[in-house]
């Protein structure tokens, strides 16, 4: 069984053997493959690994590299843009050290929450792929030890987050409400809030108590209320209106928010 999601930044993938491939690189990509149960045989630049109990291994950009799983055997892959992992990490390189330790459990249920999400929220939104992805950055730069870390991170972060960060954040929530039906991404709520993506996401829920993303679901949920309301609307012309990429988009998000369908909602509040 193979579980594959694409972003922008990065490829997530679950397989399940038996799985085989044959010898090949990534030329821009970090890939970090860590076996979830069984053993994986892994080779490398023509070095041999044989890989198991969350005994991951880095490919770095251009690595010429292949692997074998058995029938009781699976491992999760990650698969990162090189320049997205180092414009995360603030560094303009990244060496990683080539055997990295993962807790297996963490990691199924870190994987299980991103999998959902991605696959739960609108594909065509762009701020719900940034927050996860943030997520998966920030797992692994926690988990990976190398040449990434940072010894100051915690001072800059303290210090941006001491740094006008209120009068940043009144901004942002301004252009959220102005924008809320447009696609709005990290980058653009970041470059208001004069920070990085990793500390804005963090900020803001700090400040607000819900994700960006979350936000702007909420915001778009509460209009879709007042029309169905008010109005007589299709269901469809009301997700496309808010901003949704299709009718179906947002009956999913309507009906996971509010309970009941967007239909049910209109028939109750007009009895």
């Amino acid at each position: 069984m193979i579980v594959q999601i694409t972003t922008p930044r990065m490829e997530l993938w679950r397989i399940d053997g038996p799985f085989s491939n044959v010898p090949h690189m990534h030329e821009d990509d970090f890939q970090i493959t860590v076996p979830m149960y069984g053993t994986c045989d892994f080779i490398q630049e023509n070095r041999s690994y044989r890989l198991s109990d969350g005994s991951g291994l880095v490919q770095h950009p251009r690595e010429r590299h292949v692997f074998e799983i058995g029938e009781q055997a699976g491992v999760v892959i990650f698969k990162v843009r090189q320049a997205g992992l180092e414009t995360f990490a603030r560094r303009d390189s990244l060496e990683l050290d080539l055997r990295q330790q993962f807790d297996r459990t963490q990691l199924a249920a870190q994987f299980h929450q991103w999998i959902g999400a991605l696959m739960t929220h609108d594909p065509n939104d762009r701020l719900a792929q940034d927050e996860t992805e943030e997520h998966v950055f920030t797992y692994l730069c926690d988990a990976l030890s190398g040449s990434h870390r940072d010894n100051n991170s915690a001072a800059a972060q303290a210090h941006i987050a001491a740094f006008g960060v209120d009068a940043y954040m009144t901004q942002v929530l301004e252009f959220i409400h102005a924008h809320y039906t447009d696609a709005i991404t990290i980058e653009d709520l970041a470059s208001i809030a004069k920070q990085s993506r990793f500390h804005f996401i963090r900020s803001f829920k700090s400040s607000f108590g819900v994700t960006p993303y979350q936000y702007v679901l909420r915001l778009r949920i509460d209009e879709a209320k007042r029309l169905l309301t008010i109005t007589d609307r299709s269901i469809t012309d009301i997700g496309l209106r808010l901003g949704f990429s299709s009718g179906s988009a947002f009956y999913r998000a309507f009906v996971k928010s509010v309970g009941v369908t967007p239909e049910h909602y209109r028939m109750d509040r007009r009895v």
